[in-house]
């Protein structure tokens, strides 16, 4: 994927409004740099007096504000529901609403230095040390914490004629469940594979099987390949299951030691 990038160095206000509104309409990714206030209500209330800051909007909707210090930011907004920009008062006024719970982030630039909008991101893979063996054995483990369902765990790496299956469950309901890991963003090809799988078991048995991707998130391609094919998509958070892997093995230390001693 072409990646497009425009790039402004100290534009007008007028222009500024401009491409910002431009890029919050093709929900790219916008950078700007300049000297801002903000101010917050919500959940709590904040505002800071002018500053340098960079502000970042992603292609979610998600904002974040930091200044020249730190590596926290000094306001951030996950999961907007509008981010909406005007001129007010010789300012560019950038106005982030996220409806549930009712908070609004309010940024005002008198001036701006930088302008960047990035067209076409990819967002890429992000794991956190774990691999798509520790997914699967978590799940075995804790189904219903990490799948959100109760299964019975029949078979890992289960032999089919396309392959291995990742791991073969039964539901509640007696449905034989097909499930395939991925530890990073899963794109079509993951999809089909999962489809040959189920396809393939479908073909030695009477009895319903579903197939089940447990990933990060998948594309856009793949999750309406997901719909088409009657397959289903499970977004696993990285982070929760490293801390539940790590606190275990730490117990695990903890406990061999005491017993030791």
């Amino acid at each position: 994927m072409t990646v497009e990038v425009e790039a402004s160095l100290e534009p007008g206000l007028g222009e500024a409004l401009s491409q910002v509104s431009e890029a919050l309409k093709a929900r790219a990714w916008l950078v700007l740099a300049g000297n801002c206030e903000t101010s917050y209500e919500g959940r709590a209330a904040s505002g800071s007096t002018p500053g340098d800051r960079v502000v970042m909007v992603k292609p979610d909707g998600s904002v974040i504000v930091h200044g020249p210090k730190g590596f926290k930011p000094l306001n951030w907004q996950p999961d907007t529901s509008s981010v909406e920009a005007r001129l007010d008062s010789d300012t560019l006024e950038l106005r982030a609403v996220r409806r549930s719970p009712r908070e609004i982030l309010v940024i005002r630039c008198a001036r701006i230095y930088y302008l960047a909008v990035l067209k076409g991101a990819e967002e890429g893979g992000f794991w956190l040390y774990v691999n798509e063996a520790e997914i699967r054995d978590e799940a075995m483990r804790d189904p219903v914490g990490v799948l959100g369902e109760r299964l019975r765990f029949i078979e890992a790496e289960k032999p089919v004629e396309p392959g291995f299956i990742d791991a073969l469950a039964e539901d509640e309901q007696g449905r034989l469940v097909v499930l395939e890991f991925k530890r990073v963003k899963a794109g079509e090809e993951a999809v089909k594979q999962l489809l040959r799988y189920v396809e393939a078991l479908r073909a030695r048995t009477s009895r319903e099987v579903r197939g089940v991707l447990v990933a990060p998130d998948a594309t856009e391609a793949a999750r309406r390949l997901l719909e088409r094919s009657g397959l289903e998509l499970r977004r696993i958070d990285l982070r929760s299951l490293y801390e539940r892997i790590k606190g275990r093995s730490a117990a695990r230390r903890r406990s061999l030691v005491d017993f030791l001693g």
